[in-house]
């Protein structure tokens, strides 16, 4: 029998404060449920974590069964129970109603339509490589604690400084274009060795999650990284280049952390 999955967000705020909705909430929250009356047999609450949110579908994986499902983004909304409870527990059974919270009525794609509708149009997708020096943990974590090498702590230091968590990406030898969200394994694998991440691949990566068109691609690794990034996005932006070695390129990535502003 599978382990009983326990989700880990917690929404604890007394003032009961909406946070802002979007794609960066879903991934935030780690959770999605199908609309009633969607999914085999249940009848709707299909539930899931993410494990890739893109233009028009969603694929999410069953905690109970471990089984991969994609529905389309219409069909899906985030798991919004932990905030209806922390309504009931400061007496309030009508949440949805209250300004800022109209979000936890919708779908999925009433997020993403949210984001497009807010984000600028200059607004960077930012490409931080990862790193060599991994978190050990044996089970499946967020790409975003996995790396713990300075090196990629830095280029997220720097994306952060220059966009957001919507338009941050980790280039993965393996996985590829990895959300910051995203669920990964351990393991050892460069680029260039067999099953590494080849440009095509990513290049349908970046096209399943609406990013292939982006116009603005800041590249924030080593020459390997840039290059297999540049055949995807040959217009994108290398701020590390011309630097003598890693040295200065942290150096590099410091300043962009500090500034806000590419080299």
């Amino acid at each position: 029998m599978p382990p009983i999955y326990t989700p880990t967000y917690r929404y604890n705020d007394p003032t009961l404060t909406a946070p802002t909705p979007g794609r960066a909430l879903i991934e935030d929250i780690g959770l999605v449920e199908s609309l009633p009356g969607i999914g085999p047999k249940t009848g709707g609450g299909h539930i899931g974590v993410p494990t890739a949110i893109g233009p028009l579908h969603t694929r999410f994986l069953r905690p109970h069964d471990g089984i991969e499902t994609t529905l389309p983004n219409t069909d899906l909304r985030p798991w919004c129970t932990p905030f209806l409870v922390a309504g009931h527990a400061q007496n309030c059974f009508d949440l949805p109603a209250r300004p800022g919270w109209n979000w936890l009525c919708w779908t999925v794609a009433d997020h993403l339509a949210h984001d497009t509708a807010t984000t600028r149009a200059d607004t960077p997708l930012v490409i931080v490589p990862c790193g060599a020096t991994k978190d050990p943990t044996p089970s499946k974590i967020p790409a975003r604690h996995r790396y713990t090498g300075t090196y990629h702590r830095l280029g997220l230091r720097a994306a952060a400084a220059l966009t957001g968590l919507n338009t941050t990406r980790i280039l993965s030898a393996r996985f590829g274009l990895m959300p910051l969200h995203q669920l990964v394994e351990p393991y050892n694998l460069r680029l260039g060795q067999p099953g590494a991440i080849t440009a095509d691949q990513l290049r349908e990566q970046a096209a399943d999650q609406g990013l292939l068109g982006h116009h603005n691609v800041v590249l924030l690794g080593g020459r390997d990284y840039t290059a297999l990034a540049q055949q995807v996005w040959p217009h994108a932006h290398t701020p590390l280049a011309g630097t003598k070695g890693i040295g200065e390129q942290q150096q590099r990535l410091a300043a962009m952390a500090a500034t806000g502003r590419p080299h």
